[in-house]
């Protein structure tokens, strides 16, 4: 049915391409990669800017129209349509034609179509509007001669000295030219760019370290490549006045999306504005989604246009064979019609197709269209979909995509923002074998089963490692707030233990412990809690809980670190940091005490960290510790320590100092050296953290997988953490086989997708999991193998994807939207680094996120929590999509009973293109007295309540890959339509016989019988509509009964006044009216047509309650918020 649709829909594309080329060009010729293929560099003057050159205004734009292009755009895409293109053909028929019916019976439905649909887009374009403007007339400080001022985002153009706010988000991309303190340095987070959230280190350029606005030297050029949407990847020069030109990179560049942290202010001259930033070239244009739904409906339509054309046909043909062989029905008809002119032949074809094309239901796009946008109301008005914290509603920025929230099929999903909190909670620890938990800030031994005494020295030591082993920093007014009591009152001076090793006095340290008090007194009075910034959310949660503990780090002074430990402060000088590495997953910092002794303190993972220490009973200990903990799902770290002697250390020492630090390698052999110092480690203990999961992710993802959706996680996280994090929620399962694709190159990729392939192929009764990352992405996708890797990820249970690029994200998901099962998918993210294929995806869902709401902007739906997916899909989902398919069908039967009575009469009349229906009838059909019912149970109408969807979530895959929307339903409306107006035609026909049914003896005229016929069709089709309903609500049932009163009245009020019309009304229905034969041919009609109706309905609904598992239907399954 899928393909079909598509087929057809496509055909028809190109068949109308030559109304709206010209229009469709100028659209599209935007589309496409962004990125410049040009190798040319720019040349940037600091502070200067070309207002002229309008291309690098800093303007986002996620809107589609203006008021210049709405109106030929939107019709573009109107009669993009099928059903809308048809209906524009026909009514220019009706207009040039000697029509058999007036022309406005086609010109008013389809004027009106149009307009209320374009009026929904436009008002959802017009909120597209006012978010983009809330952002570009956003103020930003700019550096202008000297002077500090405000102006627009807009506004920022190349060459612009911008001034960054600590907590502000970077407007533009920026070269960093100064920043607030001495030493060169800007903190950032990239959560909005690759999902991220540690602090990211950036620096001033060597010449400029300690300048402030004032005292940048004139005259600074940069020099910079054509934008690229490569995040990790940036090169450029920078040219001082009096220096030689410096070399630029990632370091040095502050992207649009990160926010500054940790740093007071930050000035960078803006090189990328706009759609040229890395983040807009890892955006898409907002594209039009079209529903899967729609394809089906354009096959149906494409079956009645077949059959169209086949009753125009037939009714051509048969009306030439009756003008030959009936010469005596001139007296009646006519003048036969002259068929050697061509005009004679085109006139009578397009008449019956004016008769027939009443079987294709135009308005039934005008009624989906306002479904589809209360139904979007709906969805906001929705009380479970509200946060519980901020009470913020749920938002569909679109209501074009409702029904296709029930046929999802393939859910991508970010992880940083979206499955979890962006939050490391400190939960458990082991210390030499004793496990200590952490419960409302207060430590407890777990084998005492009491509060643990923090004092005692191994936790007190556990504590001043985690203290003391970390990149974590203090906040600046944390900073200054910890440094005053220290500069003003001198009431600690700070020595360099490397340079003086002589053992302090006892009187020393008497005098260092009371100053240390004075200045604890001084702060205590501050009464303010330090604010750690962390590179790592786990290290800044040690740290966090050591401080809880008693163990404060009070940051760094100069190369030493402070750390309060109860009532006094001490001081460590910071000898060499060896930092963490994917490939050492650890960490060692190694510090001189107070006593002039050297300490390497290392943390890391178990794998890593264990195999340098020391066997003992305490290895055994821990790592059964570790072990539980793991099984908690917690995230857990090795702590171990050693002592190293002055000699051995003075020894590396002496040897590094010979080499200059010039470059990174020399630098990498310097490491490499301290690194001889991680053996013979004593292991201490272990740390267990909590990834904080958003809430009830592990239930919501346990639903999804019971409804059939399979959920790809998609990160640019590393992969150890994205697996963590994967297992705590559900996502995979420890047990699980596992494939990797890692570091994967273009030369080995078809071997490894092989051995792959021979994985899936053996006999397992575990889950498949599939974990790839970036790289081997990057070499997969674009070439022959990628449709070999969409195979084999759609035959695993999981797929993860780690260290992707925002653009990598939305090309896999492109990949995997168009492999030969073409599944239906979901995209959900948090930040700007997933907009790309949240607008990819078929619906993308945006999470209203803490770094900011770019993607729940350029979402289709968009919320707060990710568990909220699990109403969304599985009960929304469910009755968006079967409203509509019942809405659809409803509309083809009713305009097919409707149709084929027309077809029927001309039987009776010898196809003399004579109408049976008054025009006023033909317009106000479908416009008025069928339309209303049909959209209020679209609108209310439940199939089953959201308790038993959430409770059943497989009740999801029974309307998955529109299984109500199939051609054997299709048919079984169509069968239905074709009795229903035999029986109407038929018995109606038999009555009339008698040329006299009403008490004045007058003669029934044809008009009388086009108004019983037509009258019997609304109610036939009325109550048809109520057998239909499973979900009965007092304005459903009052709509239904004041259609038919309405059409009763109004007909009569017709059949009383005099308007002009194609035929005389007078007199006509009022007759029919106080006949008693009519009024028991509508008891007989309506008997014989739904009779077989209710009884499939019951037969149904006892088949449907049966297949659900141990459920009571009571009364209550009919009762529900909605």
């Amino acid at each position: 049915m899928r393909d079909c649709g598509i087929l057809i829909f496509n055909c028809t594309r190109r068949l109308c391409h030559w109304i709206y080329s010209g229009i469709t060009f100028i659209i599209f010729c935007c589309n496409g990669n962004k990125v410049s293929d040009s190798s040319e560099t720019r040349h940037i003057t600091v502070g200067e800017v070309d207002l002229a050159d309008r291309r690098k205004h800093n303007k986002i734009k996620t809107s589609k129209y203006t008021l210049l292009t709405f109106i030929p755009k939107n019709l573009s895409e109107q009669f993009r349509r099928v059903v809308n293109f048809y209906f524009l053909i026909v009514t220019v028929i009706a207009i040039v034609i000697d029509s058999p019916v007036s022309p406005m019976t086609s010109v008013a439905p389809l004027t009106f179509m149009v307009f209320v649909t374009a009026v929904k887009q436009g008002y959802e374009d017009w909120l597209r509007h006012k978010a983009d403007n809330k952002v570009n007339n956003q103020n930003v400080e700019i550096i202008h001669n000297g002077v500090v001022k405000e102006v627009r985002n807009s506004s920022i153009a190349p060459g612009t000295l911008v001034r960054v706010k600590r907590g502000c988000e970077v407007p533009a991309d920026l070269v960093l030219l100064c920043s607030a303190g001495s030493k060169g340095k800007c903190y950032v987070t990239t959560a909005n760019l690759d999902g991220e959230t540690n602090l990211k280190t950036l620096r001033v350029p060597p010449p400029l370290v300690g300048c402030s606005s004032d005292l940048l030297p004139p005259g600074m050029n940069i020099t910079v490549p054509n934008p690229e949407a490569n995040l990790y990847r940036f090169h450029g020069s920078l040219t001082v006045p009096g220096h030689e030109p410096l070399t630029l990179s990632t370091d040095n560049l502050m992207l649009r999306g990160s926010r500054v942290k940790n740093t007071e202010w930050a000035i960078g001259c803006a090189v990328y504005t706009g759609e040229e930033t890395k983040l807009a070239l890892n955006s898409k244009f907002t594209s039009n989604k079209f529903s899967s739904c729609e394809l089906a409906v354009n096959a149906f339509l494409a079956f009645f246009i077949l059959l169209l054309l086949v009753e125009v046909a037939a009714s051509m043909a048969a009306k030439i064979i009756i003008q030959r062989k009936n010469p005596g029905h001139i007296l009646y008809l006519g003048v036969y019609t002259d068929y050697s002119k061509v005009k004679h032949v085109l006139q009578d074809l397009f008449s019956f197709l004016l008769l027939y094309y009443y079987i294709i239901p135009m308005s039934l796009y005008v009624t989906i269209e306002l479904y589809k946008f209360i139904g979007a109301l709906y969805f906001g008005w929705d009380k479970d979909l509200q946060c519980e914290e901020t009470g913020k509603p749920a938002v569909a920025n679109t209501s074009d995509l409702n029904e296709e929230l029930g046929q999802v099929e393939v859910l991508f999903s970010d992880k940083t923002g979206t499955l979890t909190k962006n939050q490391m909670v400190f939960k458990a620890c082991s210390i030499r074998g004793h496990v200590y938990e952490e419960r409302d800030s207060v430590l407890y031994d777990m084998e005492r089963s009491e509060e643990a005494n923090v004092t005692q020295t191994d936790v007190k030591f556990f504590f001043t490692i985690l203290a003391l082993c970390h990149g974590v920093q203090i906040s600046n007014e944390d900073l200054i707030q910890l440094n005053d009591p220290l500069a003003n009152k001198n009431q600690l001076k700070i020595k360099f233990f490397g340079k003086k090793k002589t053992n302090k006095s006892s009187s020393q340290l008497q005098g260092n412990t009371e100053e240390a008090n004075n200045v604890e007194n001084g702060l205590q009075n501050e009464n303010n809690k330090i604010e750690y910034q962390g590179s790592s959310p786990d290290e800044k949660a040690l740290v966090e809980a050591a401080y809880r503990f008693g163990v404060a780090f009070w940051g760094e002074q100069g190369n030493d670190l402070l750390v309060k430990i109860g009532t006094e402060i001490e001081m460590y000088e910071k000898l060499q940091v060896i930092e963490f590495t994917s490939e050492r997953r650890r960490m060692s910092v190694i510090v001189r005490d107070k006593d002039g002794k050297i300490w390497l303190f290392c943390k890391g993972a178990e794998s890593a960290v264990l195999p340098l220490c020391k066997d003992s009973v305490i290895i055994e200990d821990v790592n059964r510790d570790i072990d539980t903990f793991a099984n908690r799902g917690l995230r857990t770290l090795a702590v171990a320590y050693r002592t190293i002697s002055q000699e051995e250390y003075a020894r590396v020492a002496e040897s590094g100092q010979n080499t200059e630090a010039s470059s990174a390698s020399t630098l990498e052999q310097i490491t490499k050296r301290y690194r001889k110092f991680e053996s013979d480690l004593t292991l201490i203990g272990a740390t267990a953290v909590e990834d904080c999961l958003q809430d009830d992710v592990v239930d919501t993802l346990a639903a999804l997988r019971r409804a059939g959706i399979k959920t790809w996680v998609l990160t640019g996280d590393k992969v150890e953490t994205a697996i963590n994090v994967a297992q705590s929620c559900g996502h995979i399962s420890e047990n699980d086989r596992r494939m990797f694709l890692i570091g994967v190159t273009m030369d080995s990729v078809d071997v490894h997708l092989e051995q792959c392939r021979r994985i899936i192929s053996e006999q397992s009764y575990k889950d498949l999991t599939l974990v790839v990352d970036g790289t081997s992405v990057g070499a997969i996708l674009g070439t022959p193998s990628a449709h070999i890797f969409a195979d084999i990820s759609m035959k695993c249970d999981a797929v993860l994807c780690c260290r992707l690029s925002p653009i990598q994200k939305a090309e896999i998901v492109k990949l995997i939207k168009h492999c030969p099962s073409h599944p239906i998918t979901a995209a959900i993210g948090d930040g700007a680094n997933d907009i790309s294929m949240i607008q990819e995806a078929h619906v993308g869902f945006g999470i209203f996120g803490r770094e900011g709401h770019q993607a729940a902007r350029c979402a289709d739906f968009a919320f707060t929590k990710f568990s909220m997916v699990k109403k969304i899909l599985l009960v929304l989902g469910h009755w968006y999509y079967q409203r509509l398919a019942t809405l659809i069908h409803y509309f083809n039967y009713k305009n097919l009973v409707f149709g084929n009575i027309m077809f029927f009469f001309q039987i009776n009349n010898g196809f003399s293109t004579q109408s049976i229906y008054n025009s006023m009838y033909l317009t106000a059909y479908n416009l008025i007295f069928t339309s209303v019912p049909c959209l209020i149970l679209a609108v209310t109408e439940q199939r089953w309540p959201a308790s038993l969807l959430l409770q059943n979530p497989t009740l999801y895959r029974e309307i998955s890959r529109n299984k109500l929307m199939t051609w054997s339903n299709f048919f079984v409306w169509v069968l239905s339509a074709c009795y229903h107006s035999v029986i109407i035609y038929m018995f109606t026909l038999l009555v009339f016989t008698s040329s006299v049914i009403s008490e004045d003896g007058k003669n029934i005229d044809l008009t009388s019988y086009g108004a019983a016929l037509f009258h019997l069709t609304i109610m036939v089709v009325s109550l048809k509509l109520w057998l239909q309903a499973r979900y009965h609500t007092v304005l459903f049932v009052i709509s239904i009964l004041l259609s038919i009163l309405v059409y009763v009245a109004f007909d009569s009020v017709y059949a009383t006044v005099s308007i002009p019309s194609d035929a005389d009304p007078i007199g006509t229905y009022t007759r029919l009216l106080s006949s008693l034969s009519f009024w028991l041919l509508n008891l007989l009609v309506v008997a014989a047509c739904l009779a077989p109706d209710f009884c499939a309905r019951l037969i149904s609904d006892k088949w449907g309650k049966r297949q659900l598992p141990s459920m009571h239907f009571m009364q209550e399954i009919f009762v529900t918020r909605l």
